[in-house]
């Protein structure tokens, strides 16, 4: 079977990683490629760290290139900034048992939680993986306005 994720194959990613429950819980990582070519990607633990990078999609041969800009909304270490800079990153794309993901081969260094390798599991093309939390969208409509909202506000330009 051949994964080809292209236009009509976009949809929601997650990867989940384990904490215990007495220093916050689960964090999560959801990524949302959108029909448009937008893509938003969100690196969030309950009252540790939300970071959220925007931007543009594409595949190339087996390959999903993220690119754009993006923010730590908030983080519970020094020094904290939320100024807006460059976000790049590259996945591969894999099938396991009829399941398609996105896998993160390598380290991206400076991004806290979105810094992580491994795989993030597709779960639809329109799923809403609801993180409850009022800085983020809260429907799946909501993700491209919210989106071109953050790229407006801090006047990046992605190709």
């Amino acid at each position: 079977m051949k994964f080809e994720l292209g236009p009509d194959a976009t949809g929601t990613y997650v990867k989940v990683i384990q904490f215990t429950p007495s220093i916050g819980g689960d964090a999560h990582l959801v990524l949302y490629l959108l029909k448009s070519g937008l893509y938003l990607f969100i690196g969030h633990w309950r009252g540790y760290e939300l970071t959220t990078p925007v931007g543009r999609w594409i595949e190339k041969g087996d390959r999903v290139h993220l690119s754009g800009v993006g923010a730590t909304v908030s983080a519970d270490i020094l020094p904290n900034s939320s100024t807006t800079r460059e976000y790049n990153r590259e996945f591969v794309t894999r099938v396991d048992g009829y399941s398609p993901m996105l896998v993160a081969e390598a380290e991206y260094e400076g991004w806290s939680l979105l810094s992580w390798r491994g795989s993030l599991i597709y779960l639809g093309r329109s799923h809403y993986f609801d993180l409850e939390d009022e800085r983020l969208p809260g429907s799946w409509q909501e993700i491209e306005p919210w989106v071109n909202e953050f790229l407006g506000s801090s006047g990046a330009k992605v190709e």
